[in-house]
């Protein structure tokens, strides 16, 4: 047997080492476009959700608000209610 034929890689085994590599690259590439498209994704997700939240936030901060001014007894009367169960809850 000839060892040079064992060691020296033939131009078919060549040719398709460099597709196999060639190939390799491309799905490296598919899978970084997919990652970073499902990132953007979810950024975009979470920035929506994030001002969803600060809405509503806002929504109700300003009801509240309505209610203290309409109703300026029964907010003070809640805020003594509200600080007696916490302290008590404090003491415990």
């Amino acid at each position: 047997m000839n060892t040079e034929t064992l060691t020296t890689p033939s131009p078919e085994l060549k040719q398709h080492l460099q597709d196999l590599r060639r190939e390799a690259d491309n799905v490296t590439q598919d899978i970084k476009k997919q990652a970073s498209a499902g990132l953007q994704e979810i950024q975009t997700e979470a920035n929506n959700r994030i001002q969803d939240a600060k809405g509503t936030a806002a929504d109700l901060f300003s009801a509240v608000k309505d209610f203290a001014a309409q109703h300026p007894l029964k907010t003070f009367a809640a805020g003594i209610v509200v600080g007696f169960f916490l302290s008590k809850r404090r003491n415990h």
